[in-house]
């Protein structure tokens, strides 16, 4: 794996507990208009996978587009998911930094060679996401996405 495609952060991602306050908290504090929010698909478009086990775990999500990255907020709806166990453990706050790749196999050993396993993973229109469960060994969560051809 080229360590070079870590070392851009496409994303940064923020729990929160009311996405509606916080995208309008955050647009004011940017100056840009307020972002629409979006809702994570059921399981059976998104075939999500959290702490091995099928999951109905959703979310709402609203995306403001920076100059270096994408700000994400994301607001637990309902079923396990990282995003409801991070609020439950650690209530609102960064989530993780996401990073984008070309070869998620070669990407995932990597991480399972330095003893990094998954926590939670799905797809979405286009491709799909893996969070890692990278707490204890890099002091954060970190979410590789990568887009299917």
């Amino acid at each position: 794996m080229g360590s070079e495609e870590l070392r851009a952060v496409a994303q940064m991602a923020i729990v929160v507990k009311d996405i509606e306050k916080a995208r309008s908290n955050w647009a004011e504090l940017l100056g840009v208009e307020v972002p629409p929010i979006s809702e994570t698909e059921t399981r059976e478009s998104t075939h999500m996978i959290f702490r091995g086990k099928p999951s109905n775990g959703r979310a709402k999500l609203c995306f403001f587009k920076l100059s270096n990255l994408v700000l994400e907020l994301i607001q637990p709806v309902g079923g396990p998911s990282t995003w409801q166990n991070f609020l439950e453990e650690s209530g609102e706050g960064i989530h993780h930094l996401a990073f984008r790749v070309e070869n998620l196999d070669e990407t995932l050993g990597k991480l399972r060679e330095m003893g990094i396993g998954m926590e939670q993973r799905g797809e979405f229109k286009g491709g799909g996401y893996v969070y890692t469960d990278s707490r204890s060994s890099l002091g954060a969560i970190m979410e590789i996405l990568y887009h299917k051809e």
